[in-house]
């Protein structure tokens, strides 16, 4: 997030939803969500009917009223026309248009005429309905652009404003390129960018469309927790289709989570509209945002919301890189900001209200050129329905077609053609930082599509959403003075953005503490199922079991030493209840679950200098037992030797011990994790190369890994006893992925053990599956073909903690809410991918 002048929660902040770039602030509470048939959240009747009747009332001394008229009676309110339940005379009392919008000469001190759209006499500002540009041109004051930006240190309200009001100003479809074309095209846009807060670009939740990420913004869920998961969808449950067009989309029993607008109604403040029906002008929306402001004290809402169809609109017509035919629509967009800062001004409450200007997504260009039909891939496409675009999810076209086999159909569409330009997923295989699976709503099978191109049928002209956003809802609580409804947000990592934090966040607490075990004396009764006896020496081997028995003055001095090498940023606490121990070794540190038999984290820190040796041959298959922990709590070779289908490898690399010694503590059975043979690949290049490069492009990292088990793919940690039923029989229970935290220090010049500045990470969450299939080129070497891999599966680190119950970055010299940013942060490679 860019950061310009001095940031505080009472001045004009203006955040844009741009094309690409890093993440502003996402992640996870921790509350588990519930799916969007479980919210009980309104009635669910369906609005095929309207039960209002037109002529059961006027619009008289009611137009854009704040409350629903109960049926029969009919509505005035700014939703009225899309319920289909306005009153008779709504468009000719509330949506006049004579004389249009503006002031002129002619206009200022006319008589007052009720017909006209707003108004230039004497008494509007009394009367709250003046033009917008009013006092500019009656007047003789400036237009707020053409002002000075100001230091404004505390909200200056009117009397009776018991908080600073907060607008969102959303538009649809705005890149981030538009912001380039400045005061020429967008003076008005470009001033709030200069003079307030504002990031050069966010990121969209998954899937970019318009209605998941406006729900959003409102909600602070992802579209798996509530609900919306796309445009058009579909409910096996209540077996009914939702769209935009559709009025199915008024059926509350789709929407769930809670919106700012119910929070702020449950906690005694009102609410404005936050959606407009398409046929309400700009013009009539601004103004009647102006006029509820001007309410009395007891009737005043102190959050708004509007939202503008274009540039989406225009993109789609022309594409969103047709310059000549996209200025106007961003100069329409500009006009009504500086309509709405006009008309704040007027009313004196430029330096009181907080305004918001958001988009919901980029836009990205395509052709029929770049299209990839199905039909070009499967045989029945008859039996099943595509949603098509950037991305696909394909459902049987009947719900009870029994020989419909969703993995089939992946494996139908896996690496088909050599110039593929999209992959099939099984939802719960797609990238965990998408969050787009936990929910009935989501098709089992799932196409990810190369930029630039869609999937379809037949072809049309589409305009890609590119793919960036953030949760901003914490924000919006915190400048209303709310407490948030359970959201999926991080609350807390907005505060660099406002000057005055009313939330502070606090290191979550420990809930289990680990314990330190002390190494047996003897290895006799270490019997589990493997050895090195027949490789290494006796006495070699009781010369290394003694290091575990270091004690004295010594050991006093070694663990702090080793502690502070390998946790640069404190050791990872455990949010659940569980027995683990910590397990110091020369070259990494880890935290081993008596659980799960097997490290829920390893941390160790390469330096830039360090060196990869080989493995002997002879310690190739070595696995020591760890004379800390007893073979009850350990894992078995038995157990590998059973199954040909598992192996394991290590969270600490053999390969990058500091010496010969070293190397003996990385064969440790405490250090081995059930793999596949298929996955070994993957984590052997990433351990063996990548790590390596990572340290001398970075002078050095800090990496820290472990499993993760996510088999109902609910993006949260799983408990054992849910472990067991996937697991069923087997003693070691086999991870879903696998996650690599990497951390350097931003500024390369400095060391990561001496990093005194901001901090540079790098996650991942890699899946862990018996094949490779997801890379079509996983037969040819893995400098081939592994980087890529990982680039799609990269993650925040909020993203594990919620899928671990792990806490990180615990100690350190930074500030809480610098971490909070720092966990939250996404790198996504897009420009390689």
């Amino acid at each position: 997030m860019a950061k310009q002048g001095c940031v505080h929660s009472h001045q004009v902040i203006s955040l844009f939803a741009f094309a690409f770039g890093v993440n502003v602030c996402v992640g996870f509470t921790t509350n588990r969500f519930r799916r969007a048939e479980e919210w009980d959240e309104g009635p669910v009747s369906v609005l095929s009917d309207s039960p209002w009747i037109n002529t059961s009332g006027s619009c008289k001394n009611r137009c854009f009223e704040l409350e629903e008229a109960e049926p029969p009676g009919c509505r005035c309110d700014n939703l009225c026309k899309s319920y289909n339940s306005c009153c008779f005379d709504f468009d000719e009392l509330c949506l006049k248009t004579a004389r249009g919008w503006e002031c002129t000469k002619d206009r200022c001190g006319e008589t007052r005429n009720d017909d006209n759209a707003c108004h230039c006499s004497e008494d509007c500002l009394s009367r709250g309905d003046c033009c917008t540009n009013y006092q500019v041109v009656c007047k003789g004051e400036t237009h707020w652009v053409d002002d000075d930006c100001e230091e404004i240190k505390a909200p200056e309200c009117p009397a009776g404003f018991v908080r600073p009001p907060l607008i969102i100003f959303s538009v649809d479809g705005f890149r981030a390129s538009y912001m380039k074309k400045g005061n020429k095209v967008m003076p008005n846009i470009e001033k709030l960018r200069s003079c307030g807060t504002h990031s050069p670009y966010m990121r969209p939740v998954y899937p970019t469309k318009t209605f998941p990420n406006l729900y959003t913004l409102a909600t602070g869920l992802y579209p798996e927790s509530h609900g919306i998961v796309g445009n058009s969808m579909y409910d096996p449950v209540f077996d009914a289709s939702f769209s935009l067009r559709g009025r199915e989309k008024f059926n509350h029993r789709w929407w769930g989570g809670q919106p700012i607008w119910i929070t702020a109604a449950k906690q005694g403040v009102k609410a404005g509209t936050f959606f407009w029906s398409i046929v309400i002008p700009h013009e009539r929306r601004i103004l009647t945002i102006l006029q509820w402001l001007t309410l009395p004290d007891n009737e005043r809402p102190y959050v708004y919301a509007f939202y503008s169809e274009q540039p989406d609109t225009a993109g789609h017509r022309y594409g969103p890189f047709n310059s000549e035919m996209m200025v106007n629509p961003l100069r329409e967009i500009d006009k009504t900001v500086g309509q709405l800062m006009d008309g704040l001004k007027q009313l004196k409450l430029h330096r009181c209200v907080n305004v918001i200007f958001v988009g919901d997504h980029g836009m990205e260009d395509t052709t029929c050129e770049r299209t990839e039909f199905l039909s070009n891939y499967l045989t029945n496409v008859d039996d099943i329905i595509l949603l098509p675009g950037s991305l696909g999810r394909i459902r049987p076209r009947s719900s009870n077609n029994l020989k419909y086999d969703p993995k089939m159909i992946v494996a139908n569409l896996t690496c088909r053609k050599p110039d593929q330009h999209f992959k099939p997923y099984l939802k719960q295989h797609l990238p965990k930082r998408l969050h787009y699976a936990y929910n009935r709503r989501i098709e089992d099978v799932h196409l990810l599509v190369d930029r630039k191109w869609h999937v379809k049928d037949q072809c049309f002209y589409y305009i890609e959403k590119s793919k960036h956003h953030s949760f901003l809802l914490g924000a919006f609580i915190d400048l209303l003075g709310l407490k948030p409804a359970p959201n999926n947000g991080t609350h807390g990592s907005l505060n660099h953005l406002l000057r005055a934090n009313v939330y502070k966040p606090t290191v979550p607490d420990e809930v289990a503490k680990p314990l330190y075990p002390v190494a047996l004396p003897s290895a006799s009764d270490f019997d589990i199922g493997c050895t090195c006896d027949d490789k290494v020496g006796k006495n070699k081997l009781d010369e290394l079991n003694k290091r575990f028995h270091v004690k004295g003055t010594e050991g006093k001095s070694l663990v702090p030493q080793l502690i502070k090498k390998h946790l640069l940023y404190g050791r990872p606490a455990v949010l659940y209840r569980t027995k683990y121990n910590i397990l110091h070794h020369h070259d990494f540190e880890s935290g081993y679950s008596e659980t799960f038999l097997m490290p829920l984290w390893t941390s160790y820190t390469i330096s830039k200098q360090a060196e990869v040796s080989g493995v002997p041959e002879h310690l190739a298959s070595c696995v020591r037992p760890d004379l800390r922990i007893s073979p009850g709590n350990s894992q078995s070779c038995a157990a590998y030797r059973g199954d040909r289908q598992l192996s394991y490898g290590f969270l600490f690399p053999p390969q990058l011990s500091s010496s010969a010694e070293a190397k003996y503590d990385a064969f440790l059975i405490t250090n081995i994790i059930p793999m596949y043979p298929a996955f070994k690949k993957v984590w052997n290049y990433f351990q063996r190369v990548l790590v390596k490069r990572y340290a001398t492009e970075r002078n050095g990292v800090n990496v820290i890994s472990g499993p993760i088990f996510d088999y109902d793919y609910d993006g949260l940690h799983d408990t054992p006893d849910k472990i067991k039923q996937f697991v069923e029989g087997s003693a070691i229970p086999v991870p879903t992925h696998y996650y690599a935290i990497i951390t350097s220090c931003l500024d390369f010049t400095q060391p990561a053990d001496k990093c005194d500045g901001p901090l540079s990470v790098l996650s991942y969450i890699l899946p862990h599956r018996p094949d490779n299939d997801e890379s079509c080129n996983s037969s040819e070497d893995e400098s081939k073909w592994v980087e890529d891999l990982l680039k799609m599966h990269t993650a925040r680190v909020r993203d594990i903690e919620q899928l671990t119950s792990l806490d990180f970055f615990r100690k350190t010299s930074r500030s809480y809410t610098e971490i909070l940013s720092l966990k939250t942060y996404l790198h996504t490679f897009e420009s390689e991918i």
